[in-house]
């Protein structure tokens, strides 16, 4: 079992959010204080940002965990002010699932953290 790392930093317009490991609803919550609190700059300014979003080794504790965090991260203002997220997830069936029914250009899954990141670095928002 991986290590627990609920963490959010940010880059320039690069804000990394982790939430991996065994993870409670008190977890979530913990994370959702520092993701909003990286957040707010930007909305304050009416910047956008690029999101990386780690939940490879993400293990809820409880089903009703990965209720809360969709109902938390899925957030119409934290999400209006992104220009693009990646999603980093193990390989299987979720992440070839998402990647087949994924509709938004603004939005990829993936498992290796590195191309992850080059494609948040090159994606450019479309005029």
């Amino acid at each position: 079992m991986s290590e627990r790392n609920i963490s959010t930093t940010v880059s320039g317009d690069l804000i990394v959010t982790r939430l991996i490991g065994n993870i409670s609803i008190d977890d979530v919550n913990d994370w959702l204080n520092g993701f909003e609190q990286a957040c707010q700059p930007f909305m304050a300014e009416g910047r956008k940002y690029r999101l990386l979003v780690d939940r490879k080794g993400y293990t809820p504790d409880h089903f009703s965990v990965q209720k809360a965090w969709k109902d938390k991260f899925f957030n119409e203002s934290l999400l209006s002010h992104s220009k693009a997220i990646a999603f980093l997830l193990e390989d299987g069936e979720i992440l070839n699932h998402l990647q087949q029914t994924n509709t938004k250009p603004s939005v990829h899954f993936f498992s290796d953290a590195e191309q992850a990141f080059h494609w948040l670095n090159n994606y450019s928002v479309p005029e």
